[in-house]
This record gives structure tokens, sequence and C-alpha cells, in this order.
């Protein structure tokens, strides 16, 4: 079986769900060689030892405290986690598994349950970021031109090959992970919030050749422990974020590498046309629900500088998200 270390990405800040995690990991049925937290610069090492982590501090952000060269790692493959994943006793072996039985370089746990959501969920999704369920024998989740995804409806097999996946827990072929120079999308880390960067790390995954998998009945658990974005989501701040951080991400993932191509090229700049005028609509309703344009304005107003940013000269220097 392969061999592979975990890698905990971490503030220092999730308390209690951070011991239940390091917990569940102490109780796999394939231990780890290592189990390596990678703590941001200036944060507190937590006053609990539970396993046998150790601590590594580096540079702070969502992206900078994932992608790393991992030298301290010398497995077969890397398990990236968030600091709020509880996992299930087999976890790591059904992972390990799966990617050896399918032939995986990159492997997603389900945490978040699209397919699972209630109704009135779905329907909030479709309308407030154009993502909708598909019907595939083949994919977990798919990408689409104008830069949402669609996720499987009704799942009947435990693994699928996926065109991108969540983020809290996930395994990487260390040398496929070296390959894919990550390091080029620190541009994600200057945002006002972390926004994006699953999409953005997992679709390079599928985009550049390297086969992407999706396993649903991996036990891992997301805790959420986000609390503190709780009261920033809320705000029209979090709307030009968001706004700002999606017309970025489309351009990279999707708009760009189609430039070789004119027809599909065109495709892709009239598909988020399309979206960016029916989430106009959106956050006027919003705005007239709540009585203020600012939400309307702060979309406006990301779109604007989505647009700035993608033709500034530190953004046009980025190595190509496709790779030669």
């Amino acid at each position: 079986m392969l061999t592979y270390s975990i890698a905990i990405r971490t503030l220092g800040t999730a308390g209690e769900k951070f011991r239940e995690e390091l917990r569940s990991i102490t109780r796999q049925t394939v231990q780890p060689d290592r189990v390596l937290v990678y703590i941001a610069e200036g944060c507190p090492r937590p006053d609990f030892m539970v396993g046998r982590e150790e601590y590594v501090w580096v540079k702070k952000g969502m992206v900078a405290q994932r992608a790393l060269r991992y030298d301290e790692i010398d497995s077969d493959v890397v398990f990236m986690l968030d600091d709020d994943v509880r996992l299930a006793p087999d976890s790591a072996e059904k992972m390990l598994k799966a990617m050896e039985r399918h032939d995986a370089d990159c492997i997603g746990a389900d945490t978040f349950r699209n397919h699972e959501m209630p109704f009135a969920g779905k329907v909030y999704a479709a309308l407030a970021n154009l993502v909708f369920p598909h019907r595939s024998g083949k994919w977990a989740f798919k990408m689409h031109r104008n830069g949402s995804f669609s996720y499987n409806k009704r799942p009947e097999k435990d693994f699928y090959l996926s065109q991108s996946c969540a983020g809290p827990a996930s395994m990487w072929r260390k040398s496929v992970y070296e390959r894919l120079h990550m390091e080029d999308e620190l541009w994600l880390d200057k945002f006002a919030f972390a926004y994006g960067d699953d999409t953005v790390e997992f679709y390079k995954v599928y985009r550049n050749g390297f086969r992407l998998g999706v396993l649903y009945d991996s036990g891992c658990e997301h805790m959420d422990g986000r609390s503190s974005s709780s009261a920033f989501r809320k705000g029209p701040q979090w709307i030009y974020t968001r706004t700002l951080a999606s017309f970025a991400i489309w351009w990279r993932t999707i708009y760009q590498p189609s430039k070789g191509n004119t027809a599909e090229s065109l495709l892709c700049a009239a598909s988020f046309a399309f979206k960016s005028a029916w989430l106009f609509l959106v956050m006027c309703a919003m705005s007239v629900a709540k009585l203020s344009f600012r939400y309307m304005f702060s979309y406006l107003k990301g779109l604007r500088d989505g647009r700035r940013l993608v033709n500034s000269d530190e953004f046009r220097a980025l190595r190509s998200y496709v790779l030669k």
C-alpha cells in the first residue's frame, strides 16, 4: 500500500475541533509516517499534545499554508487536512485503497455533501451561484464555462472521477503535487477573505491531465470551524470579495486556457456574461430587500476591480494555468 503523511494547515484557533481531529488521526487503521501541522507565523502553538504531531511555522494564508514544498515528507502521498476535520478510523485506509484501485493522482473526500442538501438549499445554490445538480455516471463534480460547478445529483458509486472537489480533506501523490506548481496561485491570498482556492487547486489537477477523484464514503466529517467568518459573510464586503475573486478565478482557470480556440473563448465569455447579468439581478433584489444599494454597488465594484486585476502586470506574469 502507498505510504502517506498528514499535512494540516491551521491558525491554531480551532480549539476542540482541532483536538478531536488529532484524536481521530491516532485511531487510524493505517497510521501515517508523520503528522505535520503547518501553522501560520505569529500564531501560538496550541497548548495541548494529542499524538505525535509536529509543528512547522510558515507564512500565513490559505494557499501559502498549503502550496509548500513538503521537504519534510518522504511518503508517497500527502494527506492534506484543514484543522476542523474528524476522520473515521478507516478514512485514510479507504482513500489510499481508492487511490490505488482507480489509479488516481489526487482524491478528495466529499465533505460538503451537496447532493444531500435540503431542497431549499439546492434552490438557493441555483439562484445565487448558478450551481445545479447533474446526472452523470462518470463525474462527481463538473466545472462549466461560466466558472460555476455542478454536482452529481444521485451518486450510485463510492468513487467518481471529478473536475473539482472540496478542500477540507484530500490525498495527493507528492510527485504530482510538485509538478503542478501551486505556488503560482498565491495571488489568491491577497483577497480580504479566502475564496475559491479549492476550485483553483483541484481544477488544476484535471486541466493538466491528471486523474482527480472523489470518494463519497470516506468517513471524513467537516466540523466547520469558520465561526469567525460568519459576520463577514453577511455584509456587502463579502459580496465585493466574492465577485472580485470569482472574476479572477474564472479568467485564470476557464477563459485564459481557452484563448487558443476562438470559438471556445467566445463561448466562455458569453457564458460568464450571462452569469454576471443574472447575479446583478440577484444583487438588485437583495439591495431592495435590505433597503441598501451597497450590495448592488459592491457587486459592480467587484467586477470592475476583477477586470483590473487580471489585466495587471503581476497577474499577466503568472505561469500558464495549463502547464506545458
